[in-house]
């Protein structure tokens, strides 16, 4: 199973704007959030509203405006976020599709299970939790450049002249 772009960026918003909520008080705007984790704004910013819809979010219009979290870390789950973002997308376009086939309610069945099993081991988790394992966990590394060995100057060859008088 993977979520959909829409469900991931709103997950690292989130994350985002929750780290900002344990330094204190504030607002993040988009822009800032999309820069920091590159994102596409205008994308991004029809996730924030969805969000905001849903009583996760809040606005401020003006100096010092943005997005923040109106609700807890340590009571908003990842369950949550996935349920407003996943839900307005997906499941409108089978409205007309018959569902009493047998590979309808196959489908139907293993989606339960997905949901069930996706809510059980990453949906019930808080954003809290899982900044809370990031704290625990340092973050990696990238990767080492490979060093270049600089000439020294005991091994470095004469440059040749190009003014006639050659060096041998």
């Amino acid at each position: 199973m993977r979520l959909s772009k829409r469900t991931e960026y709103g997950v690292m918003a989130t994350a985002r704007l929750a780290d900002r909520a344990r330094s204190g008080p504030g607002y993040l705007q988009s822009r800032e959030i999309a820069e920091n984790e590159q994102l596409p704004g205008k994308f991004l910013e029809s996730i924030l509203l969805a969000l905001k819809s849903a009583g996760i979010l809040e606005s401020k219009v003006g100096a010092g405006g943005g997005y923040r979290l109106i609700r807890d870390a340590d009571e908003l789950t990842i369950g949550e976020i996935v349920g407003v973002l996943e839900t307005s997308t997906a499941k409108s376009d089978d409205a007309e599709a018959p569902t009493d086939t047998v590979g309808r309610r196959t489908l139907n069945l293993l989606n339960e299970r997905i949901d069930q099993a996706f809510h059980a081991k990453v949906g019930s988790m808080t954003i809290a939790d899982v900044l809370n394992q990031l704290d625990a966990k340092p973050a990696a590394k990238p990767a080492a450049t490979p060093s270049v060995n600089p000439v020294t100057p005991a091994t470095a060859r004469p440059m040749p002249s190009f003014t006639g008088n050659s060096v041998r």
